[in-house]
């Protein structure tokens, strides 16, 4: 990447995403009100924290359908820039976030989305095999077909026309 682009720009993709941090992290600190904590413990102990998730989790089916609809669970960490350590969940109410947040909102949900995609389309293929299904089959005729095709020739080789190539088949077909 660094061969790509100039050092100039880097730097200045650095300049900007340490701003994008900070307006991320005032945006968190000003929009405090939308966010509304659950449980002001904060569990150290993994089963403690196992807990408190399930009790979020009630809270959060407790709610009526319209406020259940518009809100969601999400981890708190300490800082921006680390995402490894979670101090804990908070319910969050999704209309109220602001720009910013919304935006990384989004890009938590699909954040995965290919890998979600891949495990579905495999779980589905083991079921269709498993099950023995035959999917149906179909084929293809192309009229007027025309392939442009750019080949490196290599020295003592012929160029790779059809009839060259329907030789060399033979010929090696006939030497194993």
């Amino acid at each position: 990447m660094a061969q790509l682009v100039g050092a100039d720009e880097i730097e200045s993709l650095r300049i900007e995403l340490a701003e994008i941090g900070r307006s991320i992290r005032s945006s968190f600190r000003s929009h405090a009100s939308s966010f509304q904590s659950i449980s002001s413990i904060n569990p150290v102990e993994q089963d403690d924290n196992e807990e408190t998730e399930g009790l979020q989790w009630a809270e959060l089916q407790r709610l009526p359908t319209c406020e259940r609809i518009t809100s969601a669970l999400f981890d708190v960490y300490d800082g921006m820039e680390t995402y490894e350590k979670s101090k804990g969940k908070q319910v969050v109410d999704v209309t109220r976030l602001g720009a910013q947040e919304r935006h990384m909102f989004i890009e938590k949900l699909i954040k995965h989305i290919e890998n979600d995609n891949l495990l579905l389309l495999q779980k589905l293929r083991k079921r269709i095999d498993k099950v023995g299904i035959k999917l149906p089959t179909v084929e293809v005729r192309y009229h007027n077909l025309c392939v442009e095709a750019e080949c490196r020739i290599v020295k003592g080789k012929p160029i790779p026309t059809l009839w060259n190539t329907l030789k060399e088949f033979i010929f090696v077909s006939i030497l194993k």
